[in-house]
């Protein structure tokens, strides 16, 4: 199963998720945030969802979620 790594760039109010496939490849998504709302789009949701399964995009969701908040101070 495919890994994934969630990192802060809080002046520039970027998430980055950087995901490793099993054969050792990598991809790297970025999410601009607001910085007042938090809000952010993930255009690449239904192609995770196709390659990894819904289980595994919520649960890498969630912990982009979970930084912005912190980000956020929230």
């Amino acid at each position: 199963m495919a890994s994934f790594r969630v990192e802060l760039d809080a002046p520039n109010h970027i998430v980055l998720v950087m995901v490793t496939e099993d054969d050792g490849s990598e991809h790297d998504y970025q999410f601009d945030f607001d910085p007042r709302s938090g809000r952010y789009e993930f255009s690449e949701r239904d192609l995770l969802e196709r390659d990894f399964g819904a289980e595994w995009v919520e649960d890498m969701d969630n912990q982009v979620r979970a930084t912005i908040d912190k980000a956020l101070g929230k």
